[in-house]
């Protein structure tokens, strides 16, 4: 697991101008405890208030916890803010889609839409993107 924090540096098409700080981990399974933890440091010095706080620790967990849940793989979050905007981007690699397997587990399809509704309750903006390439979570939220 390797977690990085620092100012704003540019990266690929994502809406980073005007970025204040940014959170970068790499992380597996196992690591979600520690993802959560993470979250609610990067949200509370974000300036995310205690209700929407939670939210956003929710919502970023249950990201981190799509992106790695099919199979043993790494995944990388990264979490920052822009103006009065809180982002999250979670990618995992080598899956083909986001959805828990396994013995008595939620149907794939059922699971995909439950995790996409709670994502949608809890966020300002969710976008999911799956494929044979791994599935990217972006999410976010208003500060304020």
């Amino acid at each position: 697991m390797n977690t990085q924090m620092r100012a704003w540096q540019a990266t690929g098409g994502l809406p980073l101008a005007g970025t204040h700080s940014l959170a970068e981990r790499t992380f597996r399974l196992g690591d979600i405890p520690s993802v959560r933890r993470l979250a609610a440091e990067f949200g509370a010095r974000a300036g995310i208030g205690p209700a929407r706080l939670q939210d956003f620790v929710l919502a970023v967990s249950e990201a981190a916890a799509c992106a790695v849940a099919s199979g043993p793989c790494t995944a990388r979050l990264r979490l920052w803010t822009t103006g009065p905007r809180a982002f999250c981007e979670i990618h995992g690699y080598g899956n083909d889609s986001m959805m828990w397997q396994g013995p008595g587990v939620v149907r794939r399809d059922e699971a995909e839409t439950l995790r996409r509704w709670l994502l949608h309750q809890l966020c300002d903006h969710v976008s999911v993107e799956s494929g044979h390439g791994g599935v990217t979570v972006l999410l976010s939220m208003a500060v304020t």
